[in-house]
């Protein structure tokens, strides 16, 4: 792109001959942003503070690469202009760098909207964002839609920020780089943080400097709208239904709206004025004042708050006093009868003004609003009656809202106005202001508008023009009546889309085989919304898309459709991807019954399902109506049997015979006891003692008398000195610990001192005593959303699983200092499939159950390692907020069933228990060696038996094995358990002629 810097050189001479004493760079620090800039924040230079800056066009919607908002971003001194409009999908976050301008009212259609991971402007010091719609579109815990950490001279406007899981918007310090200063936050929606984790909030806003809350929007977050610290303007804003009262989720009552400090330490020094408090239906009614948590270095001067919350949808509020019932600090001294000398300290708006013009403008308003913001305002207007409790995102998907994109609504494109030399203004415009459209001279300092840029002219006075009319895209591209026939040889189909224009003359239709090189095909009249085709080719790819067309002007292509034409008639292919898959040895029965999946092609009519016990002589059992998800129920199975079976597809051109599958059900059984008993020095292995052998590993540098130290039995971990981003222990995945959609018990003991709790403010901080999977699905790095963990937070212990759709989590009924009290504490975690209920036992106590509302039609298995201290393995190698536990960890234990309440209850007591404890009588006998690999030796003296009953049952009573024994000519005993696939302890029982004795057995 040309850069024409020339007009600078001019103009600083022209300041020096005149011998004017006002640098150049003081005289554009006094220029505001744009003209409706207010606030500290109102003199950022954005691009034009840079001695080179660019002109940087947005031509696509892709997430990267060139052309995206990504990469416009990336590089400091652009302008960023818009010739799309739409969602721009993010995949990861964006930061915005230093000395940009973004304006985001250029954007054609309904505007931008970044929707998916956080989009940050920390560290982006001098810059002006306008008009941009950020939405966090993930669920992930801890996690803001967008915010500042460090950074100097910046000033948002209309823009819009909702759906945050921590805060939406924060500006707080985090020591690096530039300490926050003169930031404007003006006209913006703050909105919507979502209650999932319940922790609903706006804002945190802590900086080191001064901050200017102008005009903005605070609405449907539970807390935080804003918990306020330090130098700050707040004035003109509107705040509307904080709180989360009358929730359905079972989540702790609470809210607040603006917040005095609270538990920050430090100054405040604040001028909060002509704002209007509004409750909805999600507020309190008992509160008396919107302002709260007053701390003792909290000042204020606080005029012309309103404050209605009768939610009967008039705004009759009433006048906050200034005093403490209004204003409760510690004394009245706190509260000033004159502003602190900053910007906004006359605003000209009453609270009332200020109601008018947010709903009136506020947001990304220009040129449209989008389906989420009008939501927003919607609710606002109903001054108390209405309001939008979002749980998470896909809420807006549901009725009554049925937007589409995920809960973020439609957001059309338009076509970008011509602009011949590609310099960001439309040749129109350039002709009505004297510029030459074919000379790139956007980045010249404006001859009528000094020392604006002719750019920032433009879009400075872009928000004051009325948007132009434009067409709606067609939209929902499918395909219906699609066929292939043998003579002739050729495919047909219809193509169908929704008409959205209401004033197209015609539409046009185009296709592709590569999706990059359209040809148009028909040119077809207004409101047609279908189109048959025909000859085409057989088994081939094609793409299409449409527009609507009035004269020369035109819409937005839809997006493109696709689909392979069907293959010549022929017999169906064989059924493929069966579920459970081949030689899956872990099937859970529910009740004797399970469901088999299984896929097939199009062009079969019915499946045929043989199934039986020998591969070779399979029955048929029923025949399958074509689905494109066919399924079938089977009954009356067995645990421990190996089952066969197999799909036949059928049409009328013939029958294609099927693989035999098979699967077998699980045995209900210990899969995995990890009883770190090794010794420091031994290397990085962890023994698995059952018979999977399922041997974890702890990282060499921590295989030390530091971390391997005395346990509960044997040996035990110490976390204490794990580093956030490391992983110190990990269990391979493997098939008998996926635990997709069976039910499954983990035993642990844990002990850790009260010094090591996670802090609960000012942030609440997490330890993953374990986890096994992902909180959030990326395709980057393979996580899938699905897990299950044990999460230390918020003084609760907690036990959660996820299939990526649906989160259930259990809070024990004891406060996490039950936990970290100094001792061993035994936990279980059981999720019983069966009953559709999770538990949690405190040393074989029942300490929590809930229903299981994540089901099993996904799956929670992730086939990622067991990180035992910190979350799971992907996410914890992206350094995606590690929470490390700092405390002791022994004997892990793995069930692929679901223990009942006596089981836990034994298990919990096999901690403890000695031979002893399972004596029945004093008949005495010995068995070694103890613990055991492959044979017992039992010696019974004075008895002179040649034959006794052997019994090996485990702690649950349940029968391992049961046979004869004979003794040899010294009397010895020998039970042999090699093939017996046993571990852990297990009570022989030995009878024979007048004796009966038990004997506690370990197993290795």
């Amino acid at each position: 792109m040309k850069k024409n810097t020339s007009t600078f050189k001019h103009l600083l001479k022209f300041f020096t001959i005149c011998g004017l004493m006002i640098p150049f760079g003081e005289l554009e620090a006094q220029t505001l942003a744009f003209p409706e800039a207010t606030g500290f924040g109102r003199y950022t230079t954005g691009a034009r503070g840079v001695a080179n800056p660019q002109i940087y066009l947005v031509t696509n919607l892709n997430d990267s690469g060139p052309g995206s908002f990504r990469d416009a971003v990336s590089q400091e001194g652009r302008f960023v202009i818009f010739k799309v409009g739409g969602i721009i999908n993010t995949l990861s976050q964006i930061v915005i760098a230093k000395n940009t301008t973004i304006a985001g009212q250029t954007a054609t259609g309904e505007g931008i909207v970044l929707l998916g991971s956080k989009v940050t402007f920390t560290g982006a010091s001098n810059t002006i964002s306008r008009y941009i719609r950020i939405r966090f579109g993930a669920t992930t815990q801890n996690q803001d839609a967008s915010g500042i950490s460090n950074g100097a001279n910046m000033i948002l406007d209309h823009m819009s920020f909702s759906w945050g899981t921590d805060e939406v918007f924060s500006i707080s310090d985090d020591g690096k780089g530039t300490p926050i200063n003169n930031i404007t936050v003006q006209n913006s929606i703050i909105g919507q943080g979502m209650h999932r984790h319940n922790h609903s909030a706006g804002g945190l806003v802590q900086p080191a400097g001064s901050v200017s809350l102008i005009g903005n929007l605070y609405i449907c977050n539970k807390t935080r709208n804003n918990k306020i610290k330090g130098i700050n303007e707040f004035v003109n804003n509107v705040v509307y239904n904080w709180g989360n009262y009358g929730n359905t989720y079972g989540h702790t009552e609470s809210g607040d709206a603006y917040i005095m400090g609270g538990d920050s330490v430090g100054t405040s020094d604040v001028n909060i004025i002509n704002n209007y408090f509004i409750g909805g239906p999600n507020t309190s009614t008992s509160i008396s004042s919107p302002f709260n948590r007053g701390n003792a270095g909290f000042k204020l001067y606080g005029p012309g708050n309103y404050f209605d919350n009768n939610k009967n949808g008039i705004l009759d509020g009433n006048l906050v006093p200034q005093d403490l019932t209004g204003f409760p600090v510690e004394d009245m001294s706190s509260i000033l009868a004159t502003p602190y000398d900053y910007p906004m300290k006359n605003p000209t708006l009453t609270a009332q003004d200020a109601f008018d013009k947010v709903v009136a403008s506020v947001g990304a308003s220009y040129p449209a609003r989008d389906q989420v913001d009008k939501l927003m305002v919607s609710d606002l207007a109903s001054k108390g009656t209405t309001a939008t409790y979002l749980y998470v995102q896909s809420d807006l998907t549901k009725a009554p809202y049925n937007f589409s994109n995920g809960g973020a609504g439609h957001v059309y494109g338009a076509p970008a106005p011509l602009d011949t030399d590609n310099d960001g203004m439309p040749d129109a415009w350039e002709d009505a202001n004297g510029l030459n459209k074919n000379v790139a001279d956007a980045l010249a300092v404006s001859t009528t508008n000094a020392p604006y840029l002719n750019i920032e002219v433009y879009i400075n006075g872009l928000v004051n023009v009325t948007p132009p009319d434009f067409f709606i895209p067609p939209s929902n591209v499918n395909f219906t009546n699609v066929a292939s026939t043998e003579v002739p040889a050729e495919s047909s189909l219809t193509v169908n889309w929704n008409d959205n224009a209401s004033n197209e003359t015609n539409y046009v239709l185009e296709r592709s085989t590569d999706g990059t090189n359209f040809t148009e095909i028909a040119t077809l009249g207004a409101n047609v919304t279908s189109y048959n085709q025909t000859a085409l080719t057989p088994n081939t790819l094609y793409y299409y898309r449409v527009k609507a067309v009035k004269g020369t002007e035109s819409s937005v292509y839809s997006e493109v459709a696709s689909l392979t034409t069907p293959p010549i008639p022929s017999v169906p292919t064989k059924a493929t991807t069966p579920n459970p898959s081949s030689g899956f040895t872990f099937v859970q029965l529910n009740g004797g019954n399970l469901t088999v999946k299984w896929l097939g092609s199009a062009n079969t009519t019915t499946y045929a399902v043989y199934f039986g016990t020998d591969p070779l002589n399979l029955s048929k059992l029923a025949d399958v109506a074509y689905v494109a998800a066919p399924s079938y129920l089977l009954t009356g199975l067995s645990p421990a049997i190996t089952y066969y079976w197999r799909i036949d597809a059928t049409n009328a051109k013939g029958t294609m015979t099927g693989d035999v599958w098979n699967f077998r059900a699980l045995t209900p059984e210990l899969v995995g006891h990890w009883p770190f008993k090794e010794m420091a020095g031994e290397g990085q292995q962890i023994a698995d003692n059952t018979s999977y052998a399922n041997n974890g590993q702890l990282d060499a540098a921590f295989d030390n008398s530091t971390v391997r130290v005395a346990g509960k039995a044997d040996k035990a971990i110490d976390f204490a000195t794990l580093t956030p981003n490391k992983l110190m222990v990990s269990i391979p995945s493997q098939d008998q610990i996926l635990f997709d959609n069976n039910s499954f018990t983990v035993s642990f003991w844990m002990k850790a001192d009260a010094s090591l709790l996670p802090a609960t403010s000012p942030v609440a901080l997490s330890s993953y005593i374990l986890c096994k999977g992902s909180m959030t699905k990326n395709a980057t790095t393979g996580a899938t959303g699905r897990r299950f963990n044990v999460e230390i937070k918020s003084n609760q212990l907690r036990f959660a699983i996820d299939d990526d759709k649906n989160k259930t989590e259990l809070n024990s009924t004891q406060v996490a200092t039950r936990y970290y009290n100094g001792a061993w504490v035994n936990v279980v975690i059981v999720r019983d499939v069966t009953g559709a209920k999770l538990r949690i036992y405190t040393d074989g106590v029942l300490t929590g159950e809930r229903a299981d509302a994540t089901g099993t039609s996904v799956g929670i298995g992730e086939p990622t390692d067991l990180v035992i201290g910190n979350i799971g393995a992907l996410e914890l190698y992206a350094n995606t907020t590690p929470a490390p536990y700092k405390g002791l960890f022994d004997e892990l234990k793995m069930f692929n069933y679901a223990l009942t309440a006596p089981e836990v209850t034994a298990l919990y007591n096999q901690a403890v228990l000695s031979n002893e404890k399972f004596s029945q009588n004093n008949l005495g006998g010995t068995v070694y060696p103890n613990p055991v690999k492959d044979q017992i030796f039992i010696n019974i003296p004075g008895r002179k038996l040649s034959q006794a009953t052997a019994t090996l049952s485990d702690i649950m009573g349940r029968i391992v094995l049961r046979e004869k024994i004979v003794s040899d000519a010294n009397g010895l005993f020998t039970l042999n358990i090699a093939d017996k696939k046993v571990s852990g302890i297990y009570v022989l029982n030995v009878t024979g002629e007048d004796f009966n004795s038990n004997f506690k057995v370990v197993a290795e």
